[in-house]
Order: structure tokens, then sequence, then C-alpha cells
């Protein structure tokens, strides 16, 4: 328009005007950004990055320090018309809200009282395998992730993680449980019939109250108390035991 105008003004002096060299406009341009890599592995967001002809960094996204791997997974990026930001995870880990935060693993949640069916479905995703074993050492049971199987009605008893304890990397989880109508054992590794137990002992296999564990003979009072020098005798003290001990 500007061009227009002065040609209609110009008068006799239109012949110089046209002869004015145009302007030449020269736009310099850079690599645009590499499409957002939240998501994908580092390996992957730097090969894309590498098309582009971009500088990267890639850092911890969480409150540690560690060295990422190319198999961390991107959380969060910065980008400029330069270069590109990555903040990423181990494999498997979530994100944390913001870049810097410490990890948000999910807890174990308590089980005890729970049906083994009920278990499996409360703990998902949040762990690997949930297995379940007998919570007494002379019963069998042997499942994995199956809530609907012979064992879904078990009760739970014990668990190998403790409730509260954050389930990173999304460990194996064994429960022990006892059927339906039975009742816990006070601790692991007990037996519903302690004669199962190999280190049972029987109080009246081979002893009673009125053997004095000797030849048959009647014990002095020399071997149930103390000499007058205090303490016990050679041989001790009386002990109701047998060998091996009470139970």
């Amino acid at each position: 328009m500007l061009l227009l105008l002065l040609l209609g003004s110009c008068g006799d002096d239109c012949d110089d005007v046209a002869s004015i060299p145009k302007a030449t406009v020269t736009v310099t341009t850079t690599a645009s950004p590499a499409g957002s890599q939240v998501g994908k592995s580092v390996e992957s967001a730097l090969k894309r990055v590498e098309q582009t002809g971009l500088s990267v960094v890639v850092h911890d996204a969480s409150d540690g320090d560690e060295n990422p791997g190319r198999d961390w997974t991107v959380c969060f990026e910065k980008a400029t018309l330069s270069k590109v930001d990555f903040a990423a995870v181990p494999d498997g880990a979530p994100c944390p809200q913001k870049d810097g935060q410490r990890i948000p693993w999910p807890r174990m949640p308590n089980v005890k009282g729970a049906t083994y069916a009920e278990a499996v479905e409360k703990l998902g995703g949040a762990v690997g395998e949930v297995a379940i074993e007998a919570a007494y050492e002379d019963e069998v049971a042997h499942d994995t992730n199956n809530g609907v199987g012979g064992y879904a009605n078990w009760k739970v008893c014990f668990q190998s993680v403790k409730a509260g304890a954050p389930l990173e990397y999304a460990p194996d989880v064994t429960l022990h449980a006892v059927e339906d109508s039975e009742a816990c054992p006070s601790s692991k590794g007990l037996y519903k019939d302690p004669t199962n137990d190999p280190d049972y002992v029987d109080p009246d296999d081979g002893w009673s109250e009125d053997d004095d564990g000797s030849d048959g003979s009647s014990s002095s009072e020399e071997d149930y108390y103390p000499g007058e020098k205090g303490g016990c005798p050679p041989g001790g003290c009386y002990n109701p035991c047998p060998p091996g001990g009470c139970r």
C-alpha cells in the first residue's frame, strides 16, 4: 500500500522510485522442541530428542539423587528452543506429585482377619504375587492370586509384609491362613497337633511322678536339697521335669 501511495504521488520522480531495490526479510528458525515424552522411557525420550538437534539432560524426579538409567520413566519435562530437561523415576515406580518430592509408594494394608479372597482383591495391583500358606506347620495350603479357589474362605492370620510398610516395586506377599472354622495360632511355627512337632517330648514316655530318675533306688535327701555350703550338690538339685525338660 505504501508503494502504491508513493507511485500515485511521485509525479515526475516515479521512474526513480521504481528503481529502488526491494527489501529482503530473512527469518532464522530453530529446531522446535520434541513432543511430550512424559510416560515414556528415558531411552525412547533421548532418541526422540536426538532427532531434533536439541540438547538434553535427565535427573532424578524424586527426593533422591540417583543417576537415571535408560529404563527409567519420564515424569516431568521442561523444554526450551535449545534444551529439554527430563525428570524420571525408576521403571515401575509411581511419579511424585511434583518434581523433587518423594515417590508415593502405596502402603501395605492390614488384611489379618480377612478371607484370602478379600485380601487378593484388596491388594490388587499394588503387589506382585499373593500366595497363601497354612498358618499351622502340620497343615498344607498353596495357591496364588486366586480369590475363587478352594482357599477363598480361609482366614488370614499372618502377612509377610507388615501393615503400613511401603510396597516398593510391587513385592510378593505371602498370607498364612487357617480354614474359616479354625482359630489362628498364637504365633507362626506352631503345630495344630503338638505331637507332630519334631521336637515334641511326651511327658509320659518312660517317666512318671514316682520315678526318681536313677536306677530305681530311692534318692537321698542330698539329691533334693542344697548342701551345707549352699548351692546344689554333685548331680544337681531336685528337678521335677524329666530329661529333656517339661512341656
